[in-house]
């Protein structure tokens, strides 16, 4: 009897890769993230905030209780995810970092292969949260991001949503 190696219904025979949550990568601990998000966030505030206070955006705000009108707040999210792209843009998209998780020795890697594909990196660990922090109520998803890092696998809301992670480079 002839036997067909080629069976389109047969199972493979080889085993599908370990998720990187399954190998022994250091992951990067919760100090050095937060850390690695202070940095980012405070390189991000030493040039959007000169912008607003000399735009007279600023002033604008104070006069109306802190609050800018939709026109204001679409113009400035722009701006800031122009601004976000132009600083983080090519150490995200080349090397899979931001400024602060490259001055800390921390890599963004994929659950299951490392390398992450842009829009995954950027349009999922990032922008929705962003736009979700604009939609009142909604933005309250700005404090359960960071929460969840105190989770076993120190993955936050933003890692989840991504399938990522993030490593340490100095103990791999």
């Amino acid at each position: 009897m002839v036997q067909d190696n080629n069976n389109p219904y047969q199972t493979p025979n080889a085993a599908p890769p370990l998720a990187h949550a399954e190998q022994d990568v250091p992951l990067a601990t919760r100090g050095k993230r937060f850390f690695g998000a202070l940095i980012d966030g405070l390189i991000q505030l030493a040039i959007i905030g000169p912008m607003v206070y000399f735009s007279g955006t600023w002033d604008e705000m104070m006069q109306s209780n802190g609050s800018l009108d939709l026109v204001g707040t679409l113009t400035w999210f722009i701006i800031g995810e122009v601004l976000f792209l132009a600083l983080q843009g090519y150490l995200l998209f080349n090397r899979q970092q931001t400024i602060g998780k490259w001055l800390l020795n921390m890599k963004i890697v994929g659950m299951e292969q490392e390398q992450v594909p842009a829009g995954k990196l950027y349009g999922l660990r990032y922008l929705v949260l962003h736009v979700a922090s604009q939609i009142p109520v909604v933005n309250l998803i700005g404090i359960v991001d960071p929460l969840l890092i105190f989770r076993k696998d120190k993955r936050c809301l933003h890692d989840l949503l991504a399938g990522t992670q993030v490593v340490d480079l100095k103990t791999a």
